[in-house]
């Protein structure tokens, strides 16, 4: 303010005018331009400064410190009681001014209107000085003097949503819209929108950002989560693209005959005007019709805000309006849309939404996830569009990922304390593999911690969940909602606990469908096929128990599939704190979980945004350091002569370390170089030495049953050599014999081999992996089998184990 001319600025002050007086200016100002600046100026000069007034106490009250403001922007008017912000056209003259009616002690006056605009606001606004080529632009004076306290960064404040477009700028700033939170970050919000075509359209890049979720205005995230919040919003707003050309023309709805949208809502007039005219909803805008990529599956956006003034809108498909579309009517409701609960209102309604035709189209889409280069989540499209917007159109609402606190704080308070501890810093690289697996071409996949209770395995999840800020559901539910579940999370995480809750049968076949990326098929009323629900995603879970385990408990074995598409690792790290490698500075690991709990509720949905963010940039270029980054994993951590499920049990490890390292080089997680790859390899060991090997998971199961069988039945029925043959021995399997070293070998009779000692296995193929690790001898004619003298007996063909059964082999 240092241009302003001298008889603009704040006079002396009387201490008299602490007194609160009626107002003198008449709340009509005249309607002549230059005789309302003229008033402005006036109430300007009639102002003193602020210090020792109730607005001080007003602004102290909002966090906002009334010492540390620039001159001539805020000051206190006696005459009236109000406190006074000033905004200056594009030469720094004052051109209008806003007051707010104060109480004595600082609160808003009880009266109506309880602010008044003197001066046009047109081409002027509260200007705040700053560094950087980034202006802030916001609607409230508070909002402005909030930003600027904690960022210190240039703000205009417009005095209202529709000046926001026409705020004086320098002809190189970048504009950073920061937009209250009832007017989501969604382009369609037509104010916002406006706003932002207007000053593309002058030229300037444009921003946008706004409070997390639960926040209202910059000053409420200033007063209940403090600067580094505030700093952090401004520091995650997103680049606006220029409008298309469809956003710049009018979207004209044409209505069918007999339908008015006004303000109060959408009226029916009927044709006799004796007859009085129907209100069928409150007020909506059409925004666009919908449709897929094959001209199917056609709908109709709509958006409206509910009684508390949020926004809302829903792609809504037109086949929902088949039969009584009840289920439109439930979802409007719910969210806050006035529908007529007569049965005319009901039907005229269900007409309009299916006839009312607009020349604006979208792309709609029926699941999250990559389309195309752009990636669609319910609250926003990351990547390119093409031109066209792109929406996802579901059955009813679909909740936005939550997005609460900060990025700072959550890297601080969550993801910093997963370094050095193997298991956290694995889920959360996992976290971040969803949006990955189709930029490197691999299937859907999971990692299941499994321990006794109370030993951290949910922390893992919750970590999992803060970096999008999705929920954790349960293994406990049915096929539809498996389905559901999956489908919303396509190319993303899903996070299920608690794998003990469900019946083995169950999570046997869920465990299989989610892995095999698609659900049931199912048939229409007209015997047609539906078309079947396709999904690819990464999943973490949890149980005390194993999904072998779990199988088990069925009489049924899991097949070697299985542990490939749930990988199990066990959630003890061995350090004597159950989950935790390492407890950082907290005195235990219940001291430790509870914080983690904590801090991921309090700060969660950043991480992904951000990645999101990223990695839409370069696509082609960040498959081929995915891929580079798995490689070089690999060729460190997968054992030589490794078996194919083990290879590809490997590859997935060697992706999550792959996503941890990106998380750490774009500055998400906190993290050292090298520590999701290392966190990866310590939990790749712990699965191969619950695995008990390196082959397949067969030959490997097959070895732990004949173990199992020598260690149980050894001596019980095995004939000791050189013992008189009419030795009683029940149900007789074979002979022992002391070899060399003192140490029993064990010769087992061909029937008894295949029926009990390889039982429910392939028999032939565990025989030939023991002679492959030199645990069974062959005979000389290249069967497993061989001859054998035995005294009292004769020759007799018998499966020959070593010593070494018991101990292990090459």
């Amino acid at each position: 303010m240092a241009d302003m001319p001298p008889d603009d600025q704040f006079r002396p002050l009387d201490e008299t005018e602490i007194i609160i007086t009626p107002p003198g200016i008449p709340v009509d100002p005249p309607e002549d331009a230059a005789a309302k600046i003229a008033i402005a100026r006036a109430l300007m000069r009639e102002c003193g400064p602020i210090a020792g007034t109730p607005a001080a106490l007003y602004l102290s009250s909002r966090s906002i410190d009334p010492a540390a403001l620039p001159g001539g922007v805020v000051g206190w008017h006696g005459p009236s009681g109000a406190i006074l912000f000033v905004a200056n056209d594009a030469n720094g003259k004052v051109q209008a001014v806003q007051r707010v009616y104060l109480t004595p002690d600082g609160t808003k006056a009880n009266r109506k209107p309880v602010k008044q605009t003197n001066g046009p606001l047109k081409g002027a606004a509260m200007t705040l000085p700053g560094n950087g080529g980034e202006v802030l632009l916001c609607e409230g004076p508070e909002d402005a003097l909030s930003l600027w306290q904690a960022t210190g960064q240039p703000v205009r404040c417009a005095f209202g949503i529709s000046a926001l477009g026409e705020v004086p700028l320098p002809a190189d700033a970048v504009a950073v819209l920061v937009a209250d939170n009832d007017a989501p970050d969604s382009p369609t919000h037509a104010a916002i929108r406006k706003a932002i075509n207007r000053l593309v359209e002058r030229g300037f890049a444009v921003k946008l950002t706004r409070p997390p979720a639960g926040v209202k205005d910059s000053n409420d995230l200033l007063r209940d989560q403090g600067a580094e919040a505030v700093t952090a919003m401004v520091a995650a707003a997103v680049a606006m693209e220029p409008p298309t050309v469809q956003q710049k023309t009018a979207n004209k709805v044409k209505a069918p005959a007999g339908y008015r949208m006004g303000k109060d809502g959408l009226w029916w007039v009927p044709n006799d005007p004796e007859k009085p005219s129907i209100l069928v909803s409150g007020p909506f805008e059409v925004q666009a019709e919908t449709r897929n990529d094959h001209g199917e599956a056609w709908g109709v956006l709509i958006a409206w805000n509910d009684n508390d003034s949020r926004h809302h809108e829903w792609a809504l498909p037109r086949n929902l309006l088949a039969g009584d579309a009840s289920e439109v009517r439930a979802r409007l409701l719910d969210r806050g849309l006035y529908v007529a609960p007569s049965n005319q209102g009901r039907q005229l309604l269900t007409s309009y939404l299916i006839a009312a035709k607009t020349d604006a189209r979208a792309r709609c889409v029926d699941a999250t996830g990559w389309h195309g280069a752009a990636y669609v989540t319910p609250g926003r499209v990351y990547g390119d569009t093409s031109g066209e917007r792109v929406i996802l159109q579901a059955g009813g609402s679909v909740a936005d990922f939550d997005c609460v606190g900060t990025l700072e704080g959550w890297q601080s308070e969550v993801a910093a304390l997963a370094v050095g501890n193997s298991r956290l810093a694995l889920a959360l690289s996992v976290a971040f593999v969803g949006p990955l697996l189709h930029l490197v071409g691999e299937e859907s996949h999971g990692f299941h911690f499994s321990g006794g209770s109370s030993s951290g395995k949910t922390t893992a999840l919750r970590l999992a969940s803060s970096a999008w800020g999705i929920p954790i559901h349960t293994w406990r539910t049915t096929d539809n909602a498996a389905e559901g579940l999956a489908r919303a999370a396509n190319d993303g995480l899903l996070l299920l606990d608690e794998l003990s809750q469900v019946d083995g049968r169950a999570a046997d076949a869920m465990a299989y469908m989610l892995g095999n990326g698609q659900g049931k098929g199912r048939m229409r009323k007209d015997s047609t096929n539906k078309p079947v629900a396709s999904w690819r995603l990464a999943f973490l879970s949890t149980g005390e128990v194993g999904l072998a385990e779990k199988i088990g408990e069925t009489g049924k074995k899991a097949k070697a599939g299985q542990s490939v598409r749930l990988i199990e690792i066990p959630a003890d790290a061995g350090a004597g704190h159950k989950m935790f490698d390492t407890l950082h500075s907290f005195d235990g690991g219940d001291a430790l979980a509870r914080h983690l709990r904590t801090a991921t509720e309090r700060h969660r949905g950043h991480a992904g945004r951000l990645l999101l963010e990223q990695i839409t940039a370069d696509l082609p270029a960040l498959a081929d350091a995915l891929s580079a980054e798995k490689a070089e994993w690999l060729a460190h951590h997968l054992p030589a002569g490794a078996d194919g499920q083990v290879s590809r049990v490997a590859s997935r490890f060697a992706l999550a370390a792959a996503a941890g390292q990106l998380a750490t080089d774009i500055g998400i997680c906190p993290w050292p170089e090298g520590e999701a790859a290392r966190a990866a390899a310590v939990c790749f060991r712990a699965w191969l030495d619950r695995r008990g090997g390196v082959g397949a998971a067969e030959t490997e199961a097959g070895l732990s049953q004949v173990r199992a069988f020598i260690e149980a039945h050894g001596v019980s029925r095995f004939q000791p050599i050189g013992s008189e043959t009419d030795t009683r021995i029940l149900h007789r399997a074979g002979f022992r014999r002391l070899g060399d070293g003192g140490r029993w070998e064990y010769l087992v009779l061909p029937e008894t081999w295949k029926g009990e000692v390889c039982k429910g296995q392939d028999a032939r193929a565990i025989a030939k992996d023991l002679i492959a690790r030199k645990l069974l001898l062959p005979g000389g004619d290249g069967k497993a089998s061989r001859t054998e003298y035995i005294p009292g007996v004769g020759r007799s063909r018998v499966y020959l184990l070593t010593a070494d059964i018991l101990e292990g082999g090459e």
